[in-house]
C-alpha cells in the first residue's frame, strides 16, 4: 500500500513538473521571440510558432489541473506522454530532414527524459529485484544509445547545413572523399 501511495505522490510531482515545463516552453516564443530564435533559428512563420506554443500552454495547464487530484493522475500521464512523444518525433524527424537546426535535439532529449520518468513512475511494485536491475540496465543502455545517436545526428545535421550554406555562397571546395586507412 505504501508503495502505491508513494508512486501516486511521485506521479503527481512528475505531472506538475512536466506541466510547468510545458507551459514555460509554450510561453517562450510569445514572451521573447528574439531569444527563441537565437536558440532555434530564424522562423519564417512566427504566427505558427506562437500558435503551437499556445497549444503547449493549454496542454501544460490541463496536466497541472489533472495532477491536483488523485483521480486525475492517469489523465495527467496520458497528456504528458502524448506531448512528449509528439514533440520528440517532430524534433528528430525535422532535424534529420534538415528543416530545423540541430539544437532541436536538446528538446528531443528533454522529451525523452519525460517519457523515461513516466515509465519509472509507472513501474509496478511487484517487479523482482533481478527484473528491476535488468530493466534499469536496459533503460540506461537505451538512453546512452539515444544520446549518442542524437549527438551523431546533430553533427551530421550541422555538417549538412554548413555544406548547404557554402554551396549557396558559392564557396564549394573540391574535397577528396574520406578514405579510411
Amino acid at each position: 500500500m505504501a508503495d502505491s501511495s508513494s508512486r501516486r505522490v511521485n506521479a503527481a510531482r512528475l505531472a506538475r513538473a512536466q506541466g510547468v515545463f510545458t507551459v514555460a516552453t509554450g510561453l517562450w516564443p510569445s514572451l521573447s521571440m528574439s531569444s527563441y530564435e537565437k536558440v532555434y533559428g530564424t522562423k519564417t512563420d512566427r504566427f505558427l510558432v506562437r500558435a503551437i506554443g499556445s497549444l503547449l500552454v493549454g496542454f501544460g495547464l490541463n496536466q497541472l489541473r489533472a495532477a491536483a487530484r488523485p483521480e486525475g493522475l492517469p489523465y495527467a500521464r496520458r497528456i504528458g506522454t502524448s506531448v512528449a512523444l509528439t514533440q520528440l518525433r517532430l524534433d528528430v524527424v525535422n532535424v534529420l530532414a534538415g528543416r530545423v537546426p540541430a539544437t532541436y535535439l536538446v528538446d528531443a532529449a528533454a522529451q525523452a527524459g519525460w517519457l523515461y520518468a513516466w515509465r519509472r513512475v509507472s513501474e509496478p511494485s511487484t517487479a523482482t529485484v533481478a527484473g528491476a536491475k535488468f530493466a534499469k540496465g536496459t533503460g540506461v543502455a537505451l538512453a546512452g544509445t539515444a544520446v549518442g545517436a542524437c549527438a551523431a545526428l546533430a553533427g551530421e545535421a550541422m555538417a549538412r547545413r554548413i555544406r548547404n550554406a557554402r554551396t549557396e555562397a558559392g564557396e564549394e571546395r573540391a574535397q577528396a572523399p574520406f578514405q579510411p586507412v
